[in-house]
């Protein structure tokens, strides 16, 4: 079942603006698409399982780059920050989901704890 975004805004307690910003990034980096139905629906485009955590932010980051540091600590933090993303590709949507109470499973998604749901391509 894919999800909306009045359904993803109240499980994850931000407004439905921030979460069309964030939906519109995904969208535009090609890990969601609009469902079929053409009543304001989205899933994932790929098996959870293989959307790793690292990788979704990077592809955020390519859309909305960060504002470049400078000073002495510049560097160390874009090390800090590499390393970071790099331990979260350890991580799948689907390990989240988990981790968060739910599961990824079929062509719907099961709500976990903390709003963390996982939508599934159908």
């Amino acid at each position: 079942m894919p999800a909306c975004v009045q359904e993803i805004s109240g499980r994850c307690g931000l407004s439905a603006r921030e979460v069309a910003g964030v939906l519109q990034d995904l969208h535009h980096c090609g890990l969601i698409e609009h469902a079929t139905t053409g009543e304001g629906f989205l899933r994932l485009r790929k098996d959870p399982a293989r959307v790793r955590i690292g990788d979704v932010i990077r592809s955020i980051e390519a859309v909305r780059p960060m504002t470049p540091k400078e000073g002495a600590f510049a560097p160390m933090f874009d090390m800090a920050h590499a390393a970071f993303v790099d331990a979260l590709n350890d991580y799948s949507l689907s390990d989240l989901a988990t981790l968060s109470g739910g599961e990824a499973t079929g062509a719907g998604f099961v709500p976990g704890l903390h709003g963390v749901s996982v939508l599934v391509p159908g």
